[in-house]
């Protein structure tokens, strides 16, 4: 049983390791599971979750086939792997598209929620957007919560008051830190409430469909 439950381990830890072959390809296909998959909870995304769901999955059976191939099992082949992962990669981009499309359209339309989740999940390079960031921080900050912005914008207060010369106060920089780890508390409460109410309500849809089912069974409706 201790070598069994070893094994076991040995496997589980294996697995959370990404492939070495083609990892300059993989490790990026890989690594963007989790945050994608954190996309669905935006009602911003849900147009895209099925192609999430799609890209997950496919992603997980690719892994198990380029650790065969980091073991040189004979029941896979590299080019095999290196054709899936390529595919994955067109999938993976499409959906960055598609995320950084959202990403944009939240700025316009003042979206605080997109565009903060969006940050916080590593979909959005701050760098490329940080004028605009920086903007929109500025004037929504007291009305929205964009707990991830708040680093960047003490970064940038930092840099600015350095080359003026100054410095932030401590108490400046307190006030600051504590407003940040607030709303990214609040941030966390928001996403898991949004995911239990999602949840739920998927259940329901579920309850009304099997009602429906043996209703349509006993009036002998197919």
């Amino acid at each position: 049983m201790k070598q069994f439950l070893l094994l076991l381990t040995i496997s589980l830890t294996l697995f959370a390791q990404n492939p070495k072959s083609f990892s300059a390809l993989g490790d990026v296909i890989y690594n963007d599971v989790e945050p994608f998959q954190k996309l669905k909870q935006l009602a911003s995304m849900q147009e895209f979750s099925e192609a999430i769901d799609t890209y997950s999955a496919e992603a997980k059976v690719a892994k198990e086939m380029g650790l065969l191939v980091d073991a040189k099992d004979k029941s896979i082949d590299a080019k095999s792997y290196l054709a899936t992962l390529r595919k994955l990669s067109v999938q993976h981009d499409t959906i960055l598209e598609n995320s950084t499309k959202r990403f944009k359209e939240a700025m316009v339309d003042e979206d605080g929620l997109t565009i903060n989740a969006m940050v916080d999940f590593g979909v959005i390079d701050t760098e490329d957007y940080e004028k605009e960031l920086i903007n929109y921080y500025e004037e929504f900050n007291e009305d929205q919560n964009l707990s991830s912005l708040s680093t960047m914008y003490l970064q940038y207060l930092s840099t600015l008051v350095k080359d003026k010369g100054t410095a932030l106060s401590e108490a400046q920089r307190e006030q600051l830190e504590n407003e940040a780890n607030v709303k990214r508390m609040r941030a966390k409460k928001e996403a898991k409430d949004a995911a239990f109410e999602k949840s739920v309500k998927d259940e329901q849809t579920r309850e009304k469909k099997k009602v429906l089912n043996e209703q349509k069974k006993e009036l002998g409706i197919k």
